[in-house]
Parts: C-alpha cells; structure tokens; sequence
C-alpha cells in the first residue's frame, strides 16, 4: 500500500482500494475499513477544495422558479444555464452550458478561464443563432441564481428574444437530472 502510495502520490483512495482488491483477487477488506487504515498510516490524501461557480450575492433581480416539475413536451420550450468547472494542467477552465431539457442536447457552450458574465452571454448567443426561425415567446430559459445569469446584459438579451426567465434558489439548477456534456 504505501509503495504504490509512494508509486503514484496523487491518486486516490477509491482506485488505490481497486488496484489492491485486484492484486488480492477480491480478499481485501472492504472500502470503509481501507479508508479507516490509510487514515490511521496518515496515507489518505487531503480532500480537495470544492470549487463554486454560483455567486448569489448580488444586487441584480432574481427572478421566480416557474419550472418546478415542469417537463417540456418539445424542443425550445425550457433551457436549462449551469457553469461548471474543468480542472487541466494549465489550471481551471468553465465550461458555460445552454442544454435544451426535451432533448438534452447542448444548445450553446463556451470554455473560458474566467465567470465573467460575457462568456456565459456568449454561449446564449451561440445557443439562440442555433434556431434562427425559432419561435421564443413559449421558451423558459431556466438557471441558479448566479450574477452571470442575473445582470442587466444577459436579462436584457433574455427579454429582446422574448424568453421567459426561471431561477432556483440555490444548487443544481433543475430538479431532473441533465446530461453535463
């Protein structure tokens, strides 16, 4: 344990729990019980710091959940907004997503270094050329309740095309589960 501890230093306690019951051909003892032992050998790895992508401490509008239990019957009826984050070895890349909940197909991205509110808009933009004869006046555009989706710009691009506007409160942005990419 503590040679491949030593071997690879960055991984995990689940895939170094894996690797062992593999060379023991499944006489290991279970998961709870490993983590209890590479804790008390002060070999279990520090948790990693949760990154956030939603800063609800704003003064721009919040609008009301309107979609709760909602599920589209079609295409362009409800879009759901969420930012998530993508770790790589020049640092942390956000992914900015537009998903269509009939389809869960992604309607408009960007990959950027920063949650600027720009790039966020970007992805709307890429998301609404998508359907250029689209109808948008029965569209819900759905989203948390971060300043990207809050301020003046993205809510006024939101009203131009005639979205509905939807937010949570906190968390995942919907209640059903949606594909992330």
């Amino acid at each position: 344990m503590q040679e491949i501890r030593t071997l690879a230093p960055g991984i995990s306690a689940y895939k170094l729990f894996l690797i062992l019951r593999d060379i023991y051909e499944g006489k290991l003892m279970g998961r709870d019980r490993f983590y209890r032992l590479l804790r008390r050998k002060g070999l279990m790895l520090p948790a990693l710091k949760r990154r956030h992508t939603t800063n609800s401490n704003h003064n721009y509008r919040m609008y009301k959940n309107r979609i709760k239990g909602y599920k589209p019957p079609t295409l362009n009826l409800l879009w759901v907004a969420d930012i998530t984050y993508i770790e790589t070895d020049d640092g942390i890349c956000y992914l900015h997503l537009l998903t269509d909940a009939f389809t869960h197909e992604i309607v408009g991205w960007t990959l950027s270094e920063s949650l600027v509110a720009e790039n966020t808009l970007q992805a709307l933009n890429q998301a609404i050329t998508m359907f250029p004869e689209a109808d948008f006046t029965r569209l819900t555009h759905h989203s948390d309740r971060g300043a990207q989706y809050c301020c003046n710009r993205y809510v006024d691009r939101l009203k131009e095309m005639n979205i509905s506007i939807s937010m949570k409160k906190t968390g995942i942005p919907l209640t059903m589960r949606l594909p992330r990419g």
